[in-house]
């Protein structure tokens, strides 16, 4: 099963509040949108001291904001994000990263997709990289742009891969052109139900490996994780937002 969770907003209001950290880090799917503005921390020792991360996160269907915080890198806390559906828009961007004024890298190893919506990565004073990722490849609405401006701009050439890197030692993942957006490997496609990759699960009961979608092109089986193209006769469908279906068997 997944644990899917709703928008996600942490900003210094909330953290204060108090937040379930524990929770937040279970989530696989977010329905919703995720906002993370901490206004850097600087002057609450407790908030530095709290980790942010989504470690077994891989789809969102809204957009992300990430703005005014100490980051270096968003690597440990978006390790798995593979895809951004788009479904909701912050003013046309699906992705915005803004004003932190120590991020040295974005660090999205794991993304591939955004289905939907521009990209906005202004004033990074430290960032380093933006500029050479290929963001045609990761878009698939062809009318989508990066706006990328007020960064670093004096940054070395990618040192450990051939074009393109999230940061100096961890490069930009290539699909084939006939899996845009949707593959393992540069030489391993994912299933056609896929959508912004897959990734190999281990099957404990006959201890073999299958590939798994991140996220799915029409609908999923919730108790075991499959994208079908249509609900089997013995399941019911449950819309549960714009595009994620939850299937469950009634007999």
């Amino acid at each position: 099963m997944f644990a899917v969770c709703g928008d996600v907003r942490i900003t210094l209001f909330e953290v204060r509040r108090g937040l379930d950290f524990q929770a937040l880090a279970a989530c696989e799917i977010i329905l919703g949108s995720v906002t993370y503005a901490p206004m850097h921390s600087l002057t609450d020792t407790n908030l530095n001291a709290t980790p942010v991360h989504f470690p077994y996160l891989r789809e969102v269907y809204g957009h992300i904001l990430l703005g005014y915080s100490s980051a270096h890198s968003f690597h440990s806390m978006f390790p798995r994000l593979a895809i951004l559906h788009g479904r909701e828009l912050y003013h046309g961007y699906s992705l915005i990263i803004m004003d932190n004024f120590l991020l040295d890298d974005l660090g999205f190893i794991s993304l591939i997709s955004i289905r939907r919506g521009n990209v906005m990565v202004a004033r990074n004073a430290q960032l380093c990289y933006a500029e050479s990722l290929h963001w045609n490849e990761i878009f698939e609405d062809k009318n989508s742009q990066i706006i990328s401006r007020q960064n670093r701009e004096n940054c070395a050439f990618c040192p450990t891969c051939p074009s393109a890197c999230w940061s100096p030692s961890q490069c930009q993942k290539h699909c084939s052109t006939h899996c845009k957006g949707n593959c393992y490997s540069e030489t391993i496609c994912c299933p056609e139900q896929c959508v912004g990759g897959c990734y190999y699960n281990n099957n404990l009961h006959n201890q073999t490996a299958t590939l798994t979608c991140n996220a799915c092109r029409n609908m999923r089986i919730y108790e075991t994780g499959e994208c079908v193209q249509q609900c089997p006769q013995t399941m019911l469908k449950v819309n549960s937002g714009t595009l994620f279906f939850l299937v469950f068997s009634f007999f």
